[in-house]
């Protein structure tokens, strides 16, 4: 089944829990974990390949070529971000084509103006609701293959609750298959000041005034909730955006701390003991056994 068709279908069967990854070796790791998609985060990509921040730095091209490789490297069908599309029109045409190429099974495109910024930062700011609406019409008119998976996602919440839903109902109307609205502020209030069942309650407030599927912005359920919260609500898709990234950036600086500090590794290693702490199987992770199979059967 093409990864496209795969995605569908697990989005007719009920909330899609999908773990953010940010390359190759991430996504594998998720698929070996059960999970049965994967996320492609913009930041996570951003700071892994470029040591950069969340500001839409990435070429088309560059973002392209890294999809590519994460897709190939897994089974499970991969959602991935493409910022805002990179252009006009006829780039975000181009973008939809290539990102197809790519072999994803979809992307989000969101309505914020140029330079973008990352919901974590200041100076968000989105486009005139029929340019994004053309953004949408855009990408979804460039498809060639009709099961690849279109998200509008609104960062209107820089304006009110009230225009997050109308537009993604825009959006959908448009022919998006799902809309992501991102929610850091709750009409000039901080979404982080609300109580978690504040926060809960918004979020089913979204899901119910947003006239089709709905994809999270992903944070995590609020503190207190799960994704099984998240179902009963009636999200489609869902992600841990950055807590991969997080776990790995922690573990490293640990890591990197204890052997400034020790002159040896030995320590980190005893105190977080694991599978990958040998290297071996982290090349059995991404497929060694497959591989040796290619070169065993080639010198028969």
């Amino acid at each position: 089944m093409k990864p496209t068709t795969r995605l569908r279908q697990l989005l007719s069967e009920g909330l899609v829990v999908a773990p953010g990854c940010y390359d190759a070796l991430s996504a594998r790791l998720a698929e070996i974990a059960g999970f049965d998609a994967i996320h492609l985060t913009g930041l996570g990509v951003e700071a892994t390949q470029m040591g950069a921040p969340d500001l839409g730095l990435l070429s088309m091209t560059e973002l392209a070529s890294h999809a590519s490789r994460v897709a190939a490297a897994v089974q499970i069908p991969v959602l991935a971000d493409i910022d805002t599309g990179f252009g006009g029109v006829l780039n975000v045409n181009r973008t939809i084509r290539e990102m197809e190429r790519a072999g994803v099974a979809g992307v989000h495109i969101e309505d914020q103006k140029l330079p973008k910024h990352c919901p974590l930062l200041a100076g968000r700011a989105v486009v005139e609701v029929d340019e994004a609406v053309e953004r949408i019409s855009a990408a979804c008119q460039a498809r060639t293959d009709p099961d690849f998976v279109i998200v509008a996602r609104t960062d209107a919440d820089v304006i009110s609750i009230r225009e997050v839903i109308d537009r993604s109902n825009r959006y959908l109307e448009a022919g998006a298959d799902m809309a992501m609205p991102v929610v850091m502020q709750v009409d000039g209030k901080p979404y982080e000041s609300l109580t978690p069942t504040e926060q809960m309650d918004l979020l089913r407030l979204l899901v119910k005034e947003i006239d089709g599927p709905v994809m999270g912005m992903g944070a995590a359920p609020p503190e207190g909730f799960t994704t099984a919260d998240l179902a009963e609500a009636g999200f489609s898709f869902t992600m841990f955006a950055a807590s991969p990234l997080a776990a790995a950036a922690n573990a490293m600086a640990a890591l990197y701390r204890d052997m400034k500090d020790t002159g040896t590794d030995s320590g980190y290693f005893a105190a977080h003991p694991g599978i990958y702490s040998n290297p071996l199987e982290i090349m059995r992770a991404v497929h060694l056994d497959a591989y040796a199979a290619v070169e065993t059967n080639a010198s028969r």
